[in-house]
Order: structure tokens, then C-alpha cells, then sequence
């Protein structure tokens, strides 16, 4: 019961860390790009045709090339129906349809002014007119100078134009306070999943929305403008933004961008990008990484030593004269043989700050929200492509259970490979009387390595897909690297031995 509590506990530490860690990267969202992502989730009610359709109205007065319907969403997934379902939930009046036609209506006018540079005839607008004013400037629904101020200022100026009877719009049509907050809230909450905002070049990236079945959207998720992030951005995000998260987001970005203009296909460009990162981290950890290796290789050499100092001293789990003897005697030998037996704690704590830094940039990068290889998206979680039925018909689902089981499957791999090394030269090794110290020491040790791997796997599968990629890679690359030194150390050992 007492190892399963500890268990238990050293479970729940390592789970409330990496969460904890994992909001330490600032989202490089900034206002305008949030904008982008609102109306892509609440590009409203309004579906435009180029032909007249039945119960279709002209857009304008006069005007017979676009016509409308309306269509209000109520799937929960789109941004007004979620709204309105949590408005109903609270008991807050949601507003009438027309509410939301006159709002489409003064965003759709707002569009084509910016569009038309202030000087449109609305009587000859085409279908073609409305669809590049929407997609260029729709987005200025919720920002001006920043964010929901332009919201604000549209509901202000429906609030007044209810005020006149020959507006088409009453004082009944519109929301109330409450509902315009619990708008915000959860329009803001919708969104703030979306992290992949790194760009360096200004444009469209990702696949944003839902698909609401609007003729004129073809039903389809849109790709929003993501605006280019300088490293003075990045820095004032904070200290490891700055310093790792943006430098490996740009690298990432470049890479992707190189293959792209060499002829990769997108999907695969993303992944020759994470290799290289992969590759390029890994080397630059090399220097401590090699030392914590090389030092577990001593010390699986020294083990017959380690052994008879701890059957010397067979009561030290017990005993407080015998544990700071063993202890004075095992300081001694790492000593002489320049062995820090913390280096694998420090090696931790170096390298962990890296790995968050790379998850921020694998998931901040706009690039990766983009294209699909075997149609998976990297910029999306493992559970989520598989807990969603279509994908399995369109093979995205595959893909992500063959990344997450050989993910898993080299994690386990990469960790239980010094163990299982350590173990076979343990074999070796005779020992006179068992050790309870050593037993304790042992088993925490693989208590450790158990729950570390349980969680790295479990992470795997809840964080992005190219999270996955590079966990994948850097473990195999970790699992050769411990198996080149020890064969090294192997061969040291037989000429010594000669």
C-alpha cells in the first residue's frame, strides 16, 4: 500500500509539473491575429448566392447580382450556436435573427468600404465583390485598434439605429449586456486553444472554424492571416520565449518554407523540418547528454565495487552509523573515479526547459497548422484525430495511431535500455547478502522511470502530433546513443581486460 501511495504521489508531481511547465510558453497571438480567428468561427448567419435562389432577397436595394439567405448556425461547434447554447444555459435572452442579418449586414458594408477604398456602388456590387471583402477585411468585426472595440462600436450603433422605425431593426432585436458578455467570454474561450501564431512571413496558415454548411463558404473550414512575429516580439513574451521557443519556431518556419520552395509537398516539408529541428536540438544537448551517458556507463563498471560497499554495510537501510559510513565510502569511490552521481538530476534540469521551449515552438509555429501528410494534420493532438469519427474514413486516424504506437514503442525503448543493460551486467556481479538499501534505491529508480515514461506517453498523445514526430526521433536517437557508448565502453573494457 505504501509503494502504491508513492506511486501514486510521484505520479501526480510529475503531472502537475509538466502542466504547470506546459503554460509557461506565452501564446504569440496578438489581438489582430485573435481577430482572424473569431471571424473565422463567426463569420455570421448570412449565406450569399450569385443567382436567385427561393426565399432569396437582394443584398442590396437594386441590386440583382448577390442575393441572401439566412442561416443561423446551431451546432455548438460554430461560434454563435455555442454562444447561444451557453446563453440558454444561463438563462439570458438570446437576440432575434434580424440582430444578427443587421450585424452581418453593416460588416459586410464596413468590408466592401475598406475593400472599394471608401467609394462603392452598392447597387452593382458582384457575388465575386463580397467574397474578397469578407475574406480581407471580415475579420475588422472584432478589431480596430484592438480587439472587440469594432464589436462594441457595431452594437452601439444597431443600439441607435433601433431608435429610428424605418432602420428594420427594434430595440426587441437586440442583445442585452449580459448576452454580449457571455459572447465575449465564450467566443474568447473558443479560441484560445489556437495557439499558432509564429509566422515570419505575413499570411493565411491552419484550417480554423467549422463547416456550417453555407453555400457561399463551400461548408469548409478557412485558413485565417497570421501576421509575422519579429524576435522583439518574442522577447517580450518572456525570458524563454525570447531566448529558445521563437529561435526554434523560426527554424522551424525557414525549414518548412525551404522544402516547400524546393517542391516538397507541404505535409512532408513539415516533417523533413521537425527531423532537422529534432536533429539540431539533440546535437546541441549532445555535450550534456553524452557526459550523463558516459557517466551511467562508469557507473554500470563500477557495479562489483558499488556491490561490496553495499554488502558491507547490509543494515544501512536501518541503521544510522552503517548508511553514513556505506555513504562516506560510495562518495569516495564516485570521487576517485570522477563520477557525479547528481549529473542526472542536472542533465533534468537543463533539459527540460528545452523540451517546453520546443513544444511552444512545435506548437506555436503557423506553418504546421498548414497542409497534411497522409492527411494528418502535425498542428493537431493524437486524441483528437482519433476520437473523431470522419477521420478514420479519410485514413488521418491511422496515421495518428501508427505515429502514437511508434512513439510509445521507442520511448519505452530509449528509457528501459540502460536499465535493461545495467541489469545484464548486475548478473555478473556477485553479491554476498542482499541489500535492503539497494533494493530501496533500485526500485525508486525504476518507480521513476515507470511513471516518467507513463507520462511522456500520455502527453504524446493529448499534445500535438509534431510533438509525437520529434519525441519519436529524439528517443530513437537517445537509444543509439546510449547503445554506441556502451559498445565503446565494451570494447575499453576487453583490452583492458587483455
Amino acid at each position: 500500500m505504501k509503494k502504491r501511495t508513492k506511486l501514486t504521489t510521484l505520479g501526480l508531481t510529475v503531472l502537475a509539473g509538466v502542466l504547470l511547465l506546459s503554460g509557461c510558453t506565452a501564446s504569440f497571438c496578438s489581438e489582430l491575429d485573435q481577430a482572424h480567428f473569431l471571424y473565422a468561427f463567426d463569420y455570421g448567419v448570412t449565406d450569399y448566392y450569385d443567382h436567385q435562389v427561393e426565399g432569396a432577397e437582394p443584398i442590396f436595394p437594386g441590386n440583382t447580382n448577390v442575393y441572401y439567405l439566412v442561416k443561423v448556425p446551431t451546432t455548438t461547434v460554430s461560434g454563435i450556436g455555442k454562444v447561444n447554447e451557453a446563453a440558454k444555459a444561463n438563462n439570458i435572452e438570446v437576440p432575434t435573427n434580424n440582430y444578427f442579418v443587421k450585424l452581418d449586414q453593416l460588416v459586410l458594408e464596413d468590408s466592401l468600404m475598406k475593400a472599394k477604398n471608401n467609394s462603392v456602388d452598392f447597387a452593382s456590387v458582384t457575388f465575386n465583390d463580397v467574397l474578397k471583402a469578407l475574406d480581407d477585411f471580415g475579420y475588422a468585426k472584432f478589431y480596430d485598434e484592438k480587439l472587440w472595440d469594432n464589436y462594441d462600436a457595431y452594437n452601439q450603433k444597431l443600439r441607435t439605429m433601433a431608435t429610428d422605425p424605418m432602420s428594420g431593426i427594434t430595440i426587441d432585436d437586440l442583445p442585452t449586456n449580459d448576452y454580449l458578455n457571455i459572447y465575449k467570454r465564450e467566443m474568447g474561450s473558443l479560441i484560445s486553444t489556437y495557439r499558432s501564431c509564429i509566422a515570419i512571413v505575413t499570411a493565411d496558415y491552419g484550417y480554423y472554424g467549422y463547416a456550417n454548411g453555407l453555400q457561399y463558404r463551400d461548408g469548409h473550414k478557412i485558413q485565417v492571416e497570421i501576421e509575422a512575429k519579429s524576435w522583439g516580439y518574442a522577447w517580450s513574451k518572456g525570458f524563454f520565449e525570447g531566448l529558445l521557443v521563437f529561435p526554434i519556431a523560426w527554424l522551424t518556419e525557414t525549414f518548412v518554407g525551404s522544402f516547400k520552395g524546393w517542391g516538397v509537398m507541404g505535409g512532408l516539408a513539415q516533417l523533413l523540418a521537425i527531423l532537422l529541428i529534432t536533429f539540431i536540438v539533440r546535437s546541441l544537448m549532445l555535450v550534456i547528454t553524452i557526459k550523463q551517458t558516459a557517466g551511467n556507463a562508469k557507473m554500470q563498471a563500477l557495479q562489483p565495487d558499488i556491490a561490496k560497499i553495499q554488502n558491507k554495510y547490509p543494515n544501512s537501510n536501518t541503521n544510522t552509523y552503517e548508511k553514513q559510513q556505506m555513504a562516506a565510502e560510495m562518495s569516495k569511490l564516485y570521487k576517485k573515479h570522477k563520477i557525479n552521481p547528481l549529473s542526472t538530476l542536472l542533465v533534468m534540469v537543463v533539459q527540460f526547459p528545452v523540451f517546453i521551449s520546443v513544444w511552444g515552438a512545435l506548437q506555436g509555429s503557423a506553418s504546421l497548422s498548414s497542409d497534411a501528410l497522409f492527411n494528418l494534420h502535425l498542428s493537431d493532438s493524437i486524441n483528437t484525430v482519433l476520437f473523431e469519427s470522419s477521420n478514420w474514413a479519410n485514413g488521418s486516424a491511422v496515421a495518428a495511431l501508427i505515429l502514437f504506437v511508434l512513439m510509445s514503442a521507442i520511448q519505452v525503448l530509449s528509457m528501459l535500455a540502460p536499465q535493461i543493460i545495467q541489469k545484464r551486467k548486475a548478473k555478473k556481479v556477485a553479491t554476498l547478502s542482499k541489500n535492503p538499501a539497494q533494493n530501496q534505491q533500485q526500485n525508486t529508480m525504476k518507480m521513476v522511470t515507470y511513471v516518467m515514461m507513463a507520462m511522456i506517453i500520455f502527453m504524446g498523445f493529448t499534445l500535438p502530433s509534431a510533438m509525437g514526430v520529434y519525441w519519436f526521433v529524439s528517443a530513437l536517437f537517445s537509444l543509439v546513443q546510449t547503445l554506441v557508448i556502451e559498445k565503446i565502453n565494451s570494447n575499453k573494457a576487453k583490452k583492458k581486460g587483455n
